[in-house]
């Protein structure tokens, strides 16, 4: 189906199609919306359903056109015989004959133009990438500074790729924040002590290096459209990333860094432990 389905192809304009969200209270049970369960999945129902009714709106064009359906194509919201553009019929002629002119049909398909699917990604549609971060670290204070941020993310195909940079680039954000600010922590009654933003830091843009984002296009196999969650690989890479150039930036020192938030009170902490602070660079 993935052959059959291309996202360049434009059977109706955009300006044509309305889409109406069901109210939960109608609409079959789901597990919500996490781990892709967007563009992946609800992406991947519609699909199905655009391809079993576009099937439909074929045989009911190839019907009024007494033609082989093989030999209809469809653009620009009208169907008709390949190479012969002026033979053909136009979708809201097919719509009309659909529900209005029954007797039209073709014998044996049932009146309107509707079509329920189903799209459950059995092994997953996962995306994959790799980040890298070089950073400065001032061995005085263990004060650090992301000085260039990369990430190369094979997100499959892409639909809207401003949603998709947007996407990457807060992910990126948000591991950012995990692997230098954010950190939950409990006094020995385990009461949170950093339960309001004046002690629980989240980023800032100040914060932020420039993002230089790459994406690869290797279409998912699993998906009707090829299609990839985005956002996982953006938000988990960051803590690694950042420490392991934390701990290359003072390989010299011996420092190990196993776990973030990396906070230059945390590097301060771990060069002082080391016992190999440099004479000279303001170590105690």
């Amino acid at each position: 189906m993935a052959d059959e389905i291309r996202l360049q192809d434009r059977n109706l304009a955009l300006e044509a199609v309305r889409v109406i969200l069901g109210d939960t209270d109608a609409t079959p049970f789901g597990l919500g919306a996490f781990a892709s369960r967007q563009a992946v999945i609800g992406g991947g129902a519609v699909a199905r359903a655009a391809s079993a009714l576009r099937e439909k709106i074929t045989a009911i064009a190839a019907h009024l056109l007494e033609a082989a359906a093989a030999d209809l194509e469809v653009a620009d919201g009208r169907i008709a015989v390949r190479g012969m553009p002026a033979r053909g019929v136009s979708m809201l002629e097919v719509a009309r004959v659909a529900h209005l002119e029954t007797h039209r049909l073709p014998p044996e398909t049932e009146p309107g133009l509707e079509a329920t699917r189903f799209y459950d990604p059995i092994r997953g549609t996962f995306a994959a990438g790799t980040q890298a971060a070089v950073v400065e670290v001032d061995v005085a204070t263990g004060r650090l500074e992301i000085r260039r941020y990369v990430c190369v993310e094979d997100t499959g195909r892409v639909i809207n790729p401003l949603i998709v940079e947007g996407q990457m680039q807060g992910a990126i954000a948000q591991g950012i924040g995990g692997a230098l600010l954010e950190h939950l922590v409990y006094d020995e009654a385990g009461q949170l002590l950093t339960g309001t933003l004046m002690d629980y830091p989240m980023p800032r843009a100040d914060d932020m290096p420039p993002l230089e984002v790459v994406h690869l296009d290797f279409p998912s196999p699993i998906n009707p459209l090829g299609i990839k969650g985005v956002g996982e690989s953006g938000v988990i890479s960051p803590a690694a990333a950042v420490a392991n150039a934390v701990e290359d930036a003072l390989a010299d020192y011996g420092v190990e860094v196993d776990r973030p938030p990396v906070t230059a009170a945390r590097v301060f902490e771990l060069l002082r432990a080391t016992g190999r602070w440099p004479a000279g660079k303001g170590g105690p």
